[in-house]
């Protein structure tokens, strides 16, 4: 009875510790089955290197952006090995704030900022840009950075040549005066022959051609000398016609003498572009694939393209383009400059537009790149770092 005893309670010691085991064997499944079902849920692996730190290379290379750059001063221009000017240190400071740094790659030219996102050969483009129609059609654009538009620069003249003197008299303002003056002679010409016709035929015959056009020769001598000598009226209201062309001749002649002069002096200046309405006709420089093109070859101009504003400009200097249409900021930066002392802007600005970043279509920088923007202009940086560079030209 006593061995009965003891081997059941053996039994049963040996039924708990199998117990013990097996509830001790089932935790590392259930924690298998738990990742296991975790991983299903999320659709990210789940375990013991979740939150383990990416390698510092991994991250290095996720916060590095190829930048494209291309000189074009104030906005961009090389020193050293290294870009300078106002978008670098507004991209600087962008890049700051979203936590990136920038491999910068140099493009030669203006045009290619464009081509080289969509070949993919870089992240982001500074400079210039231009937000337009045209160009969101194949790349995206960031909120504005500044706000600008084109201008003309022209070269301080000083010659006197006959062949100056002579351009002068086609101005349009003297073409316009000239223009009033002979559609009252024409009108004052008939009713001076109206009123002289019948009591007065020797002097103004009853002809219509004949009659009209002696009335017009007298009123032109009236002009110049104050009367025709072999020429009379008789009538009042003819003697009345013609007080009133001496009074107004005199007025005449002083006006087109101020107005030639004014011509004149000006074109010796500046030349004969004084603003947009002067580029019609003329020979224009403008930087490639800039929008300033567009501008000065929808108001009439004959655009030649160049690399660099600062080659559109020596080009100037040489006489082979009349004028240069440029983004307004970057003349004056130029015209402030040694190198082109003889060089002035003429007219006020034009063709306003906006300009900012640009990157690829659909790229995920933009939202980041937006928020940075408005950030640094709301605390004034970006004002800051523009008086830096322009100073106060608007």
């Amino acid at each position: 009875m006593v061995q009965t005893d003891s081997m059941r309670k053996n039994a049963r010691m040996h039924i708990n510790a199998r117990k013990k085991k097996i509830r001790f064997s089932l935790i590392p499944a259930t924690c298998v089955w738990i990742c296991a079902t975790l991983s299903a849920v999320y659709g990210a692996p789940v375990g013991v290197f979740v939150d383990a730190p990416l390698p510092p290379e991994t991250h290095a290379a996720a916060t590095r952006l190829r930048v494209a750059v291309s000189p074009a001063s104030p906005a961009v221009e090389w020193k050293g090995n290294r870009p300078i000017g106002v978008m670098i240190d507004v991209w600087e400071e962008i890049a700051r704030r979203i936590g990136v740094t920038a491999d910068f790659v140099s493009e030669p030219t203006f045009s290619r900022l464009f081509d080289v996102l969509i070949e993919g050969g870089a992240d982001v483009s500074l400079g210039p840009l231009a937000i337009t129609e045209e160009r969101e059609e194949k790349i995206d654009f960031t909120h504005s950075i500044f706000h600008s538009g084109s201008r003309i620069a022209v070269r301080q003249r000083s010659d006197y040549g006959i062949f100056t003197t002579l351009r002068s008299f086609v101005s349009w303002q003297l073409l316009g005066l000239f223009g009033c003056v002979m559609a009252f002679v024409f009108l004052t010409g008939h009713l001076l022959w109206w009123c002289e016709r019948r009591d007065n035929p020797s002097s103004f015959p009853s002809h219509y051609v004949n009659g009209v056009g002696e009335a017009m020769w007298w009123i032109a001598c009236t002009i110049v000398s104050g009367g025709c000598d072999n020429k009379y009226v008789a009538s009042r209201m003819g003697r009345a016609i013609g007080f009133a062309w001496m009074i107004g001749g005199i007025v005449l002649l002083a006006t087109f003498t101020s107005v030639l002069t004014a011509t004149m002096t000006a074109e010796r200046v500046v030349g004969a572009i004084h603003g947009p309405r002067d580029l019609a006709g003329r020979t224009v420089g403008c930087q490639q694939a800039a929008t300033s093109r567009l501008s000065a070859k929808k108001r009439g101009a004959f655009v030649q393209e160049f690399p660099t504003i600062n080659e559109a400009l020596v080009a100037m200097s040489l006489g082979m383009v009349e004028a240069v249409v440029a983004e307004n900021q970057s003349l004056i930066f130029f015209v402030n400059q040694p190198s082109h002392a003889g060089v002035r802007l003429v007219g006020p600005m034009f063709e306003t537009f906006d300009y900012g970043l640009a990157v690829p279509n659909d790229s995920p920088l933009r939202e980041k790149l937006n928020k940075a923007i408005l950030q640094i202009r709301e605390d004034g940086t970006l004002e800051r770092i523009k008086q830096t560079w322009l100073g106060n030209h608007e």
